[in-house]
């Protein structure tokens, strides 16, 4: 009868250490990124603010292959374009939201189109130093929140995993 090896508690508690570290180092890219996006973000509420039109604004619907007809996976984006006039000369933009890495939030994506309707007026933040850059939504993008919570959240997990490790709770009987 073949009986299994035991792990010694020792061995338990490095690999235990080895992974909240192993969580730690992913998530600090992830947070590093999310809030060098979202401190960017919030540096756009102090920009001057200029009268803008609404040239044209597109909700674009994407759409994954749908293997199963019951689901189906479908996704939003919002384009806009529009025109405004800093310093007596008129520039275009596209920007929406300052630093979301090219991701936007399907649901903030419809609620944009609505509150944005082709003709219409916003008053968009634009770049002091160079009025060329301007963004319809000023302050932290929804994604790059996002990754802060995400980093935050993985690498609280990989903290817990080592507190617990160190203490030597949660090992199982073999």
């Amino acid at each position: 009868m073949e009986t299994t090896p035991k792990i010694s508690p020792e061995r338990t508690k490095r690999q235990s250490l080895a992974f909240g570290r192993n969580l730690i180092v992913l998530a600090a890219p992830i947070l590093a990124l999310g809030i060098w996006g979202a401190a960017h973000g919030a540096l756009t509420w102090r920009w001057p603010r200029a009268e803008a039109t609404i040239i044209d604004a597109d909700l674009r619907t994407f759409s994954g292959p749908q293997s199963d007809r019951r689901y189906r996976d479908e996704w939003h984006a919002f384009a806009v374009h529009y025109s405004y006039t800093v310093g007596g000369k008129q520039y275009f933009g596209g920007r929406v939201e300052p630093y979301d890495y090219g991701m936007q939030n399907s649901a903030g994506a419809e609620k944009m189109r609505e509150r944005h309707p082709v003709g219409s007026r916003a008053r968009v933040a634009y770049d002091p130093n160079e009025p060329s850059t301007a963004y319809l939504e000023p302050g932290p993008s929804s994604f790059s929140l996002i990754l802060v919570a995400i980093g935050a959240v993985i690498g609280g997990a990989g903290l817990w995993i080592r507190s617990l490790a160190k203490r030597g709770i949660g090992r199982m009987a073999t």
